[in-house]
């Protein structure tokens, strides 16, 4: 008796919701089983089957998020014809202050194209970069039918400073690689940066009777208007770690000595 009880339990659970409708002289009756088919029966036994629709529920695709946009602080410095840290002869007078020869990059915007799905794209954008080289000698940067100088002044500087902007473009081809899901990833990419260079200036600060002193001259130093230059970048999730080179002189060819700037630095993404 137990065992036909429970039968009877199961066989009553599995039964589909069935409903009867009279519409005038018909009846209906209407079965909604567990599928959610729907069968209807009239009084003539004909059978009328509907399948609803299942809606189809897209995942959003992740776009493609390269690593440029943000803010980057690095080390700069010169490098000579031989790529070594070295300055030529007759570049000598550049010699800097390490710790105080650094550059910010404000990159403000950026559009990244996947070509294969959201792991491998090309990166382009706009940036404003500034640079600063902190000279440990104590001159003017004269400008004369030759090229750029450096004249000897006759009081101590405790800052000599020459500040560089450029307005930057960069064309990346980047590589990324989930580590933990999808947000978390390894980040490579290099490519060509190209800079218009929209103003530069020497800052010389000194003591004079016991008051800071500062003198502001703006020229353009014979400076490069346009530069290019090859960057490099590896990184995790919203940090990373650049080099920038620039296979040009800083100054226009013959008018200084032959020094090429790099920098060295870290990236922290939006």
């Amino acid at each position: 008796m137990f065992s036909v009880f429970l039968t009877g339990s199961a066989l009553r659970a599995q039964q589909p919701d069935t409903s009867k409708i009279r519409i005038g002289k018909k009846q209906y009756t209407v079965i909604v089983d567990d599928d959610k088919e729907i069968r209807i029966i009239t009084d003539d036994d004909a059978n009328i089957v509907v399948q609803p629709k299942h809606k189809k529920h897209h995942r959003p695709v992740r776009r493609m998020d390269g690593t440029w946009d943000g803010l980057e602080f690095g080390l700069t410095n010169f490098m000579n014809s031989n790529h070594q840290l070295q300055l030529p002869d007759d570049g000598q007078f550049l010699d800097l202050k390490m710790g105080n020869s650094w550059g910010v990059n404000f990159n403000f915007a950026e559009k990244s194209f996947g070509l294969i799905q959201n792991y491998f794209g090309l990166v382009t954008g706009l940036s404003l970069e500034y640079q600063r080289y902190m000279f440990s000698g104590d001159f003017d940067l004269v400008k004369t039918q030759q090229g750029i100088t450096a004249a000897q002044i006759n009081y101590d500087l405790y800052k000599n400073r020459l500040s560089v902007c450029h307005l930057v473009v960069p064309l990346l081809v980047e590589f990324q690689i989930p580590v933990y899901g999808e947000h978390e990833r390894i980040k490579v990419s290099a490519g060509v940066v190209g800079g218009l260079r929209i103003g530069a200036r020497q800052v010389q600060k000194y003591m004079e009777n016991d008051e800071k002193q500062k003198i502001k001259s703006r020229d353009d130093f014979y400076l490069r208007d346009y530069r290019y230059g090859f960057t490099a970048r590896v990184g995790y999730g919203d940090f990373a770690i650049f080099s920038t080179y620039y296979p040009q002189t800083l100054f226009e060819d013959g008018k200084g000595p032959q020094v090429f700037p790099v920098t060295f630095g870290v990236h922290f993404g939006e």
